[in-house]
């Protein structure tokens, strides 16, 4: 049988190259190599940034409105608005950014060419909100921006399966050029599927294209779109939970039905309130209208926007107006006592709102961190660099190349790394590797 080129087309018929597919057994791409180095100059960028500008980056902390939120919640959107600032956040009058500031340091040397090659391209970063529209495998989605409705592939650059990334969810995140493609820097957070309209909605009504492009918007504008998107996902979250209770569940569906066009940033607070409020207090409901009406008028006054009439609220919900005038005195005087005794709703309590004991609907909050590879790819690395080593002080030879890929393939599949690997196949993935990074650095 011949042998199918792994630029063709797989002959196991899946419609993916050869080495996208059944290739993928017989050798080890060049490219997870790159992108594995690629991760680990992520990893740089950012501590750099947290080295040098610690009192920049804390300075901008100290003013985060996801200040109580839940512990993991904030720590994922403090992370997104830290690699927001990296990029696009201006240190000093001439308008240099934590990356510029990088790029003209003596740390991004110390990437190979081929890394090097991208981390050029960075300065194109933009914060993004993209609906997933196909997952084709673990590491690649094709996904549509919410606002130009524009389609790019992504990759995320780690080798683990992202299982509660679904079809329809959005993600929220930095994004980085990549080849062809685009990665996220660092941390991405997803958006349940439920919220992706209303969160397209919110997104929309913010931004007016006639003054100014989607990407530039968004690059001005992130920290407040974030916040918006964390209130979504909190929304969604809320909207999901079982209450424990008929009546307190009924008030928050009477919520959620007649407060359908209402920003998440009003709901989030009315669900916090409430939840905080039946835990502490398990209060008799006679009429779940009224307190559902208290709540929404309540929670604009919390979160400072989209105020209601308490006449007009009560009669949107088909309820006398002083019973919701009791109602809201009542949630009033508990969140004052709450807020008095240092115990703001939802603080520091991260397991009611996460942990459902369901894997499926876990959500998912990508460290972006990169777990090591199998013992091959740690192998080739570290014989890369023992090559670029011996290049930079003997110069470029080809046969001393051949000589030491042979050495290489003999002591790898001695110590019984080459199982189920095609040693010819992996010798050209070798060679390619070792002539494009050779050839950068201008020794051909």
């Amino acid at each position: 049988m011949v042998k199918a080129s792994r630029n063709n087309l797989c002959p196991c018929g899946s419609g993916k190259t050869y080495k996208h597919c059944c290739g993928k057994k017989e050798a080890v791409s060049i490219e997870s190599l790159i992108d594995r180095e690629v991760a680990k100059c992520m990893q740089d960028v950012f501590s750099f940034a947290l080295e040098r500008y610690e009192e920049e980056l804390a300075f901008m902390m100290s003013g985060s409105p996801f200040q109580g939120l839940p512990n993991e919640l904030e720590t994922s959107a403090n992370l997104l608005l830290t690699n927001w600032a990296i990029f696009h956040r201006h240190v000093d009058d001439k308008g240099m950014t934590i990356f510029s500031a990088y790029m003209r340091s003596r740390r991004r040397t110390r990437w190979r060419p081929a890394v090097q090659t991208h981390l050029k391209r960075w300065d194109e970063a933009v914060p993004s909100f993209d609906e997933i529209i196909h997952i084709e495998d673990e590491r690649r989605f094709l996904v549509r921006d919410l606002l130009t409705r524009k389609e790019k592939y992504v990759r995320f650059l780690t080798p683990e399966e992202l299982p509660s990334a679904r079809e329809g969810d959005v993600l929220v995140g930095c994004l980085v050029p990549h080849g062809d493609e685009w990665t996220y820097f660092m941390k991405v957070l997803p958006i349940l599927k439920s919220g992706k309209d209303r969160l397209a909605r919110a997104l929309q009504a913010e931004w007016n294209p006639d003054t100014k492009t989607c990407e530039v918007f968004l690059r001005e504008s992130f920290p407040e779109l974030l916040e918006i998107a964390v209130h979504e996902l909190l929304w969604q979250l809320l909207s999901e939970k079982d209450w424990g209770d008929r009546d307190q569940d009924d008030v928050f569906r009477e919520l959620k039905k007649k407060e359908e066009t209402t920003s998440s940033l009003v709901l989030s607070e009315a669900a916090f309130l409430w939840r905080a409020y039946c835990e502490m207090d398990e209060p008799v409901i006679k009429n779940p209208a009224v307190y559902a009406a208290a709540l929404r008028y309540l929670a604009s006054e919390m979160a400072g926007r989209e105020f209601v009439n308490m006449e007009k609220v009560a009669e949107h919900y088909g309820v006398p107006v002083e019973e919701v005038e009791a109602a809201v005195m009542e949630l009033f005087l508990f969140r004052t006592e709450l807020l008095d005794d240092g115990d703001d709703e939802g603080e520091n309590d991260d397991e009611w709102l996460f942990d459902d004991g369901d894997d499926g609907d876990e959500i998912w909050f990508d460290d972006g961190g990169m777990e090591d590879g199998d013992e091959l790819d740690r192998a080739i690395e570290e014989w890369l660099d023992q090559v670029e080593e011996l290049f930079d002080c003997e110069g470029w030879d080809v046969d001393q190349v051949h000589r030491l890929i042979d050495k290489a393939i003999r002591t790898w599949k001695k110590d019984g790394l080459l199982e189920g690997v095609d040693a010819a196949e992996l010798r050209k993935e070798l060679e390619e590797l070792v002539w494009e990074t050779f050839a950068e650095r201008g020794f051909l």
